[in-house]
């Protein structure tokens, strides 16, 4: 009898020791999983990061290459993205010449309305839009009485003054809504010309600016190059989603080593996939052969 006992307490006490793990368990395993979850996305977070700073400096090579003239013949320079592999990476690379773009300072409200009009917006509206901002930028009229004109579709007070960033466009109404990565496509605040160069617009302008006058358009607009850039460059992991980018606006310097200066960058915006489009080159091509053989070593 007493062996009986004995084996029904041992039973007892295992049922006990398994319903205690499994209690165990059921507490631990959330956090055993949010900590592995965690640690996933810090190491996602900072593959992301690596790839943004080769990313940022891939951004210098390119506009030094632009600058001192050895890239402006073998680089597209409307936007038009291109792209190269190394190893289990891939850059994909997109330069636009400001001379490209209309100038939100400088352009009159006809070739403004007619950067508006990409954006789908009709004649009429792209006409009223484009006054509104000429508005909103000319200096107040000293010998004008009382109140200043003011478009309704405008933000609520005019500035007198120029544009400092074309993100000031999503203070009209009509504009709110259109992301930043579009408005900076087809808009500039730094070029300060009030022309545009059609060999150098981006596609989306380009079939709708098109009636410059044969003048604004130089015969060779390569042979000095330009002094202001849109570069950016998106570095990949291939097959894991994970991506960095860096995008600036880099223009000409004599004051500076590089030769150039960077004045101001790109709005962040979600990383898409690679553009289906873009050819795919050698880095050689992209980059140069010394960068080129880098990242094949780095990859």
């Amino acid at each position: 009898m007493a062996d009986r006992s004995a084996d029904k307490n041992a039973g007892f006490a295992l049922v006990a020791v398994l319903v205690f793990m499994l209690i165990v368990s059921a507490i631990v395993a959330p956090f055993a999983l949010t900590a592995r979850s965690r640690l996933m996305i810090a190491g996602n977070e900072t593959e992301q990061q690596r790839l943004a700073m080769v990313a940022d400096g891939l951004v210098n090579v390119v506009a030094g290459e632009l600058f001192d003239g050895s890239a402006t013949s073998k680089l597209s320079q409307d936007a038009q993205p291109a792209r190269c592999h190394a190893g289990h990476f891939s850059f994909e690379l997109s330069v636009q010449d400001h001379r490209g773009l209309i100038d939100l300072n400088a352009a009159n409200d006809k070739l403004l309305a007619q950067g508006l009009a990409s954006f789908g917006f009709d004649p009429r509206m792209a006409g009223e839009i484009a006054k509104a901002i000429v508005t909103f930028r000319s200096p107040p009229n000293a010998f004008a009485a009382g109140t200043q004109p003011r478009s309704s579709l405008g933000p609520s007070q005019n500035k007198f003054a120029a544009f400092e960033s074309v993100s000031e466009l999503q203070e009209f109404s009509a504009l709110a809504s259109i992301p930043l990565g579009d408005l900076y496509a087809v808009f500039t605040v730094d070029l300060k010309q009030g022309a545009i160069v059609l060999a150098k617009a981006p596609n989306r302008l380009r079939n709708f600016v098109n009636t410059a006058p044969q003048a604004e358009q130089p015969a060779d607009p390569d042979r000095n190059g330009g002094s202001l850039y849109t570069v950016e460059v998106t570095a990949r992991r291939d097959g894991s989603g994970i991506a960095g980018q860096a995008g600036f606006v880099v223009e000409r310097s004599a004051l500076a080593t590089t030769g150039f200066i960077r004045i101001s960058r790109m709005p962040a915006a979600e990383i898409d996939g690679p553009t289906a489009l873009a050819p795919t080159i050698s880095c050689d091509g992209l980059f140069g052969t010394t960068v080129a053989q880098i990242l094949a070593r780095w990859s």
